[in-house]
């Protein structure tokens, strides 16, 4: 008597399928599963789309429309299919399906170029060949240096708006404080006609007065 079949005596008329577990599944189960999981770019059997595939798809159209097409985004980089292909560490012929198939790329390729575009944004030192050169050390100490020499220019202006803005409220107090000036002025010559309508008005009277004797 083997072992499957003390196993699936003494487990009774359950044990076939203990033994099923015991064992475990197949190479191909294995491989399909696998191969049924997600977005896999190669993937060639028909899925039906779940939800968070179709919430992936609503994201790469809403990206599409931010940043174009796969060939406008390689044409703005000015990379060529082989050299992009290396920035995103895929085959070459990948991209050539992706873009044959109406830019058909997974939707993790979609967001490497946003984020990449993002970030080129951001740091302009960080160009393609930050990562397709061969000396990324160098690269790398180049782009520190650009962008502290960016970081430099933009402290030097704002230094520079600072100093404007401290001319422009020492300009305002300057104005302040001769519309100060105005004010005692206007009203120094205010009190001074008062006071000279006042005199004349009390020559009129004695004027009267005395005319009237």
């Amino acid at each position: 008597m083997n072992n499957n079949t003390n196993i699936a005596k003494y487990n009774g008329p359950e044990g076939v399928c203990m033994q099923d577990e015991i064992q475990g599944p197949g190479e191909d189960q294995l491989q399909k599963g696998a191969f049924d999981e997600g977005f896999i770019e190669d993937d060639l059997n028909p899925r039906s789309k779940t939800s968070l595939r179709m919430n992936y798809e609503a994201q790469v159209a809403v990206i599409q429309r931010q940043i174009g097409n796969l060939e406008q985004i390689r044409g703005d980089l000015g990379l060529s299919q082989r050299k992009i292909s290396q920035l995103l560490m895929v085959d070459p012929s990948s991209w050539t399906r992706w873009v044959k198939q109406g830019d058909e790329a997974p939707p993790h390729i979609w967001r490497a170029l946003q984020w990449y575009l993002a970030l080129r944004e951001k740091i302009p030192g960080l160009t393609p060949n930050y990562f397709l050169g061969s000396s990324p050390q160098v690269l790398h100490q180049k782009a520190l240096q650009e962008v502290d020499l960016e970081r430099q220019a933009r402290r030097e202006e704002i230094e520079k708006l600072s100093l404007e803005l401290r001319g422009v409220f020492s300009e305002r107090e300057k104005l302040k404080s001769e519309l100060q000036e105005l004010k005692k002025d206007l009203k120094f010559h205010r009190n001074i006609s008062i006071v000279v309508l006042l005199i004349g008005l009390a020559w009129a009277g004695v004027f009267f007065f005395w005319k009237g004797l």
